[in-house]
């Protein structure tokens, strides 16, 4: 047996611990390129087991959908909003979500919903579908699996869409908004349904989280505008925030995100984005300072109806070449979590929750205002009713 003397064994240890320190160390710099790569679904798509399609003339098969049988005549809230949500799953098995898992539904109820559903329910009716949305990991490459899988849910979206339409009538503004993923269809749905009759019942398209290129308003947006000012109608809205520390997403979402040309996805490529500061409702303009943020909302498992106050001036916004900076906001509520893959996750916040709730009322109320839309007839219940008192008829002599 060989004999190691005290300084040998003193060296193994300090090279043992050298090793380690340098795997940890590559562990932390790779650490999303490993989260990103353990997402991955190991399957090409064409060959990959769809999961059941959702039916949207089924009630839950939607996140939030009203009574549908209740009379639409409402002053309060005379729009109609169409939400689609961000996705919650991140991959590794699947590379769509089914829509009947428990856990991810309780999600999207628990967070989702009162964070990013909830803001527009000041303006209108809520429509928000589940739908099978694309793994996160479809988001993160821009290989044509990925792509096909963001098709697939699209479909699902457009279908969900039909049913919207379906049941909302003419005379009621549309409020269309998606974050994140479903910014992506947003964007997709603007192309599809609004370059005909249907942009005049458009209040406001809201494009969050998404890359939105100026160039779309040449091509595919040509029937639509960028929103100048908080009370524009028919027109769009889209930023996508970054806080101090994500300059990893900002770039990638500058340079090598992919949207919807209104035919086939292409990169970003450093083009300049639509950025409307949602502190102004200005394109691009002057920093907007914390004391005009009305409030950021980081709800979780409570009823939308039954919101805690918002948490106002928590940040300043100021659009820099086509992307929105924020300040870290004071609530740790409002930032990013830290922990493996979390510049992929969607925020469990919305910091704009209030400006966005506000915004939403006042371009509807500007829309109505205009007269364009068709007036609503009562129905016949809503009618007063008037007594006839039946009298004699006296003939008229000649």
């Amino acid at each position: 047996m060989a004999n190691f003397s005290f300084g040998e064994g003193k060296k193994i240890v300090a090279t043992m611990a050298g090793l380690i320190v340098l795997i940890a160390l590559g562990l932390f710099f790779y650490r999303n390129d490993i989260f990103q790569s353990l997402q991955d679904p190991g399957v090409p798509f064409q060959t990959y087991d769809k999961p059941v399609a959702p039916d949207y003339a089924d009630p839950t098969s939607w996140l939030a959908i009203p009574d549908l049988s209740a009379d639409v005549y409402d002053a309060d809230a005379p729009a109609d909003a169409f939400i689609v949500v961000p996705g919650v799953y991140r991959g590794g098995k699947h590379w769509v979500l089914p829509v009947d898992v428990d856990r991810r539904r309780e999600r999207l109820q628990r967070i989702v919903r009162p964070n990013y559903v909830a803001p527009y329910g000041y303006a209108g009716r809520l429509f928000a579908p589940y739908y099978r949305h694309a793994a996160m990991y479809s988001y993160m490459t821009n290989r044509e699996d990925a792509q096909r899988a963001r098709d697939f849910a699209y479909k699902d979206i457009r279908r969900a869409f039909e049913v919207f339409l379906s049941s909302s009538p003419p005379e009621r503004p549309i409020i269309l908004a998606g974050h994140g993923q479903g910014a992506d269809h947003v964007t997709r749905l603007l192309s599809d349904y609004f370059n005909g009759p249907l942009k005049d019942r458009l209040a406001v398209a809201y494009i969050i989280d998404h890359p939105v290129p100026m160039s779309l308003f040449d091509s595919s947006l040509s029937h639509l505008k960028p929103c100048g000012s908080a009370t524009d109608y028919g027109c769009v809205v889209a930023y996508g925030a970054f806080m101090p520390g994500d300059k990893a997403n900002a770039k990638r979402f500058a340079t090598n995100a992919l949207y919807h040309n209104g035919r086939n996805f292409e990169k970003t490529a450093r083009q300049p984005l639509l950025c409307t500061n949602p502190l102004s409702w200005t394109v691009n303009g002057q920093k907007v300072d914390a004391t005009e943020h009305k409030g950021g909302m980081a709800a979780e498992g409570i009823e939308p109806d039954r919101l805690p106050p918002p948490l106002p001036r928590q940040s300043w916004a100021e659009c820099q070449d086509g992307l929105l900076q924020v300040g870290k906001p004071r609530s740790k509520a409002l930032r990013r979590p830290l922990g493996l893959g979390a510049r992929f996750w969607t925020l469990p916040s919305n910091l704009f929750f209030e400006d966005l709730r506000i915004n939403a009322r006042a371009r509807v109320q500007s829309l109505i205002a205009t007269g364009k839309l068709p007036t609503r007839v009562k129905r016949l219940d809503d009618l007063e009713v008037i007594d006839i008192i039946e009298s004699p008829v006296t003939p008229v002599k000649e």
